[in-house]
């Protein structure tokens, strides 16, 4: 056997590390399931893989420095698990992106990863608390509250004293959001394809998107070229973190990174407000 997918199947569990008997493997997929525990060292006896993606689960610890000698991988995928530590920058990992390791909560190392750079053994002790804030803003719906305050990272939580007691890091790591990364919107968005654009402005544009689980939504992505542009994505999720109301639309998720923001929201097929409001061609209805 040289293909393994086992994604979105809700397995749980320790990583299985059993699976690295099967050298001959050149593809596994373990994505979408909620594994968690550590990435086995032992991977790195299937020097085969040239593809491995473990992405949406809850597995932690460090990304094993083993992992370097797979030599032939092409995609490596570890978004939105509970790594952390020091990424490692040998082997394929030179050939990564930062879109790899989206969505992890203490993920340190080179620039181009768009994490942190790693402290120091003294640095990392004093430090090791608030390192474990979500770095990712992921939104959905009522839970919107806690998670846009982690745009602005670990300073801004502490101004609205949500990370007062050392117990609040461990509910936040068991909280459980929709999550979405930039790759699954560019396939939603057929790779934000004009076609798709449902309106655009200078702070950025908002395009109509089909996510796997087919539902349709808008993502306004900012343009982030404009300083105004990432002040106002920061303004618009305080907004709507503060305000329930039945008659708004509803946040779903976002995407965030150093080069990359965009709110996914519920899709309108009436269009905007102002266009039901002002224009011939729509007629409201008491209930709308």
């Amino acid at each position: 056997m040289n293909h393994m997918d086992i994604s979105a199947n809700k397995l749980s569990g320790e990583f299985p590390a059993s699976l690295s008997k099967l050298q001959m493997l050149e593809y596994l997929n373990l994505s979408r399931n909620t594994f968690d525990g550590h990435i086995p060292e032992q991977l790195d006896h299937m020097l085969n893989l040239d593809t491995i993606d473990l992405s949406h689960n809850k597995l932690s610890v460090e990304i094993p420095k083993s992992l370097e000698k797979l030599q032939h991988i092409q995609v490596l995928d570890l978004s939105f698990n509970l790594l952390e530590g020091e990424i490692p920058t040998g082997g394929m990992f030179a050939n990564l992106s930062a879109e790899s390791f989206l969505g992890n909560y203490a993920l340190c190392g080179a620039r181009k990863f768009h994490v942190p750079l790693c402290l120091d053994k003294t640095e990392r002790q004093s430090e090791s608390n608030a390192a474990r804030v979500i770095t990712t803003c992921t939104i959905g719906g009522s839970a919107l509250v806690v998670f846009v305050c982690t745009l602005n990272g670990i300073s801004c939580c502490r101004k609205r004293g949500l990370l007062k007691r050392p117990y609040d890091i461990e509910r936040l790591r068991k909280i459980t959001l929709p999550v979405i990364s930039y790759r699954e919107l560019l396939h939603a968005t057929n790779n934000f394809s004009d076609a798709n654009v449902l309106g655009s402005g200078s702070f950025g544009s908002v395009y109509k998107g089909i996510l796997a689980d087919g539902t349709t939504v808008a993502v306004n992505v900012l343009n982030l070229s404009f300083e105004e542009a990432s002040k106002s994505f920061d303004i618009e999720c305080t907004i709507l973190r503060q305000t329930r109301h039945q008659n708004f639309v509803k946040v779903i998720t976002s995407c965030s990174n150093e080069d990359f923001k965009a709110l996914v929201l519920q899709y309108m097929p009436l269009g905007s407000l102002e266009v039901c409001l002002h224009s011939g061609a729509h007629h409201l209805n008491l209930f709308q």
